[in-house]
């Protein structure tokens, strides 16, 4: 297990403690709701977790309030009707790669996301309506799935809440990948919130490394690492970005610690130099 008392490093500390207090019961609606705050914290400034769940409930209060009846299909009805038509909230296709789309209070405000972080506020008002949801981590698509009647419903926040067919969710698929992409019913099961949550660390690490913004994509590791404790790659790639980052003391401590735990990695040579290097 990894020493999480030396980090943050990098790391907004308010959003590093954060994430850090859901991981104890990280299987539950709020982990993953106060989980995705935390990473927004990062970057955004003024963020009141407690401001952010409200604007939610408030949503949840304002369906309820229109429901008649306890049919399912009633309430995912209103529920489509308040977010996708009255709201207006979908997918943010003219600035996709945007950092903002993967942070849940920037999406309440702009109501413009990624599908992860649309999927999430489709998931987290559903379930407080008493709805049976959960996310869907395609290959480059993230959806929604509501179990109504017996059968799964497929749900793309992404494009207004359209319901898709399992022919469809694939078709998305070989959007991204090409049509030699293999489709197998299992990428349709439910994901965890672990998994949710590192899909948007990834989505985010990979949009800061694009822009060269690495103290950043080592805060990402840091908050990874939170989720993932035992994976030692963790700590040889925070170990090799923070030495990109100049930061040799650190990148140091956690390149020697990795190598002392996996003596037999294929680039051990080129980073037991890195390491000289760095001690120099």
């Amino acid at each position: 297990m990894i020493m999480i008392s030396n980090l943050p490093i990098c790391c907004q500390p308010p959003a590093f403690k954060l994430l850090a207090a859901q991981v104890p019961s990280i299987e539950s609606p709020d982990a993953l709701l106060y989980g995705a705050i935390a990473i927004s914290m990062h970057q955004l400034d003024a963020v009141d977790p407690a401001k952010v769940d409200a604007r939610i409930q408030r949503y949840v209060d304002l369906i309820r309030s229109r429901v008649r009846g306890r049919q399912p299909q009633a309430v995912m009805a209103h529920l489509h009707e308040v977010l996708f038509e009255e709201e207006g909230f979908r997918g943010n296709s003219s600035d996709y790669y945007n950092a903002g789309n993967s942070y849940l209070p920037t999406l309440l405000d702009a109501k413009r996301g990624l599908p992860i972080t649309l999927s999430l506020l489709y998931k987290s008002i559903a379930e407080r309506l008493g709805l049976r949801a959960y996310g869907i981590a395609l290959p480059g698509h993230f959806l929604a799935g509501v179990e109504l009647g017996g059968s799964i419903m497929l749900i793309d926040p992404f494009f207004s809440g359209r319901e898709l067919s399992t022919e469809e969710a694939h078709a998305r698929m070989q959007q991204v990948y090409g049509p030699e992409v293999e489709w197998s019913d299992d990428l349709l099961r439910p994901t965890s919130n672990r998994q949710w949550l590192t899909r948007m660390l990834q989505n985010l690490l990979n949009t800061f490394a694009g822009c060269g913004q690495y103290l950043d994509v080592a805060a990402m590791l840091e908050m990874e690492m939170l989720l993932w404790p035992d994976e030692d790659r963790l700590q040889r790639d925070l170990g090799l970005v923070l030495a990109r980052c100049g930061l040799s003391q650190p990148a140091f401590q956690w390149l020697d610690r990795y190598l002392k735990n996996n003596p037999d990695d294929p680039q051990k040579t080129d980073l037991t130099q890195l390491l000289n290097v760095l001690a120099a």
